[in-house]
């Protein structure tokens, strides 16, 4: 394949999207991150591909993000959590689905910072790819929803080269402990390359989110690697009714309150609940052993922060043998 010129380009506009930004454009918290641009390169069409900015807070104070958007539908953005503490890091994972698209394409995501002393800020995240018309992926990821600990659920993919009867895929690689995969040479002929790929859970998957990778390395230099991005989440004994919690509109100073019930089939107790602060305060913490909790919180909003809207995880650590923490989400819009 010929893509190396238009690799170059792509490197091109990335380089001018980025340098083009003024001096005056920048702010506080745009320090805070170790990278604002990302190149996927060349990438299958119909491909889901990801990229991590790690954020550190260097700061003396805690840092909320308050929100990720995209400039394009084709790009999603999320925040591993709302709250980084001082000397703390978060992730923000990028993600481009190609399914839509062919060809050079670069967006951006928009990440909403508050600090209390320093108001808020917005930093803007760079990402591109190289969208490729002649290597399909069908479905575009490996996504086996929500499964209850122990299930093995099992899904296929294609992977389509077309116009190059010599295209192969020589080697498949992964780091994942809780993944089986095969990969099966369908068809070769002399307009298209078919593969299968073949992906189940393990059944001793720990609950919690899965999100791994695949990559499938071609004899291609200009598409050495392929990734295939596989998610689950696994379902543990231990859940949280709501897993959202929607404070709705809160108008200063009145604030807001609420709750949620940690449950599982065994009694156990809560050893911990990361998440207060920031205006957010949590209420008496049961220690008893049983098997329903009740989990109350309340939200203030602090003197001089800065309003609109705010997600805030709540993380809870238990003694249950086998059970990772458990995160529930407060959503809510801030008034003057």
């Amino acid at each position: 394949m010929h893509h190396q010129w238009i690799k170059t380009a792509l490197k091109a506009v990335i380089l001018i999207g980025v340098t083009a930004i003024p001096a005056s454009a920048a702010t506080w918290a745009d320090p805070l991150f170790a990278e604002q641009g990302h190149d996927f390169g060349p990438v299958p069409r119909g491909g889901k591909v990801r990229h991590n900015f790690l954020m550190t807070n260097r700061l003396n104070e805690a840092v909320t993000i308050a929100n990720v958007r995209a400039s394009c539908g084709c790009t999603s953005g999320k925040a591993s959590t709302s709250l980084v503490q001082p000397g703390q890091s978060a992730v923000i994972e990028a993600e481009m689905d190609t399914r839509n698209f062919v060809g050079l394409k670069a967006t951006t995501l928009f990440v909403s910072l508050i600090s209390a002393s320093r108001g808020e800020a917005e930093v803007s995240l760079a990402v591109s790819s190289l969208i490729l018309s002649d290597v399909v992926l069908n479905p575009g990821s490996i996504d086996f929803g929500s499964v209850a600990r122990g299930q093995t659920p099992s899904q296929t993919l294609t992977l389509d080269r077309i116009g190059s009867a010599n295209w192969r895929v020589e080697r498949m690689i992964s780091a994942s402990r809780v993944l089986n995969a095969t990969l099966t040479e369908t068809a070769r002929h002399e307009s298209t390359v078919s593969y299968a790929l073949t992906v189940s859970l393990k059944p001793d998957a720990a609950p919690g989110v899965v999100r791994d990778e695949i990559r499938l390395l071609t004899n291609d230099k200009e598409t050495a690697n392929i990734p295939i991005l596989v998610t689950a989440l696994v379902r543990g004994d231990l859940t949280a009714r709501p897993s959202v919690v929607p404070l709705g509109t809160v108008h200063s100073p009145s604030g807001g309150q609420g709750r949620f019930l940690v449950m599982s089939s065994k009694p156990f107790s809560i050893v911990e609940i990361e998440g207060a602060g920031d205006g957010f305060q949590l209420g008496p913490i049961p220690k008893e052993r049983k098997p329903v909790h009740v989990v109350t919180f309340n939200y203030k909003p602090e003197e001089g922060k800065t309003r609109g809207d705010l997600r805030h995880i709540f993380r809870v650590k238990t003694d249950l043998p086998g059970e990772g923490p458990l995160d529930v989400t407060a959503t809510l819009h801030i008034d003057p």
